[in-house]
């Protein structure tokens, strides 16, 4: 198999970035308060599960990381789901945000490592 280009500090970057980015790109673009209100509610979902990810970046390393990516992949449906039943999907900045950032989150997922080592140790040889 491969390898993915995207380590676990790599992702984890990545994630906080888009956290901050889910706080405040929505109040930036003018969104409604429901819509600011949702992303922020993603923004603190996936930024307190990386900050307690086994990973470089982690406050405290408790979820192991391959943990992190079944998390990840277990919350599309909600991500998809979330702008319909909450009615965001009817404002067009929201909505191009919400394509956005889901065109990311698939993207980040499916290039990342999910079963990279951990620094200092090495992969098992298969």
């Amino acid at each position: 198999m491969t390898k993915r280009p995207i380590t676990p500090q790599v992702h984890g970057l990545l994630d906080y970035g888009l956290t901050a980015a889910n706080a405040v790109v929505p109040g930036m673009l003018n969104m409604s308060t429901k819509a600011r209100a949702l992303f922020r509610t993603f923004a603190v979902i996936q930024g307190g599960l990386n900050a307690v990810t086994d990973q470089p970046l982690a406050v405290q390393k408790i979820v192991p990381f391959p943990m992190h990516g079944l998390i990840d992949k277990a919350s599309a449906p909600l991500y998809l789901l979330a702008p319909f039943l909450t009615g965001v999907i009817r404002e067009r900045r929201a909505r191009n945000y919400w394509l956005l950032v889901g065109v990311t989150l698939v993207t980040v997922y499916n290039l990342t490592d999910w079963s990279a080592p951990k620094p200092g140790k090495k992969r098992k040889r298969r």
